[in-house]
């Protein structure tokens, strides 16, 4: 499975996110999100890069700042295109 922009994801707690931009890096699928506040009503100022494990059916926020790095301008090449 591979996350598309503006699907939404919701973790356990009821916590949701919609992805922004997907992509993959060395083998690993990356998605960029934006936090949705809990009534649904709008995106929060809140964003997350985050790594998919699909063995175990979880994500996980990536916080290496190299890596970072690395996949920020990747992104940002990818949402220009939608601007």
């Amino acid at each position: 499975m591979t996350f598309k922009r503006y699907d939404v994801i919701t973790f356990e707690g009821n916590d949701k996110v919609v992805v922004l931009a997907a992509l993959l890096h060395e083998g690993e699928e990356y998605v960029f999100v934006n936090e949705i506040l809990p009534d649904e009503s709008d995106v929060t100022d809140n964003y997350k890069v985050m790594v998919v494990h699909y063995e175990d059916g979880t994500l996980e926020k990536v916080v290496d700042p190299a890596l970072l790095q690395v996949l920020s301008p990747k992104f940002q090449e990818i949402l220009e295109q939608y601007v």
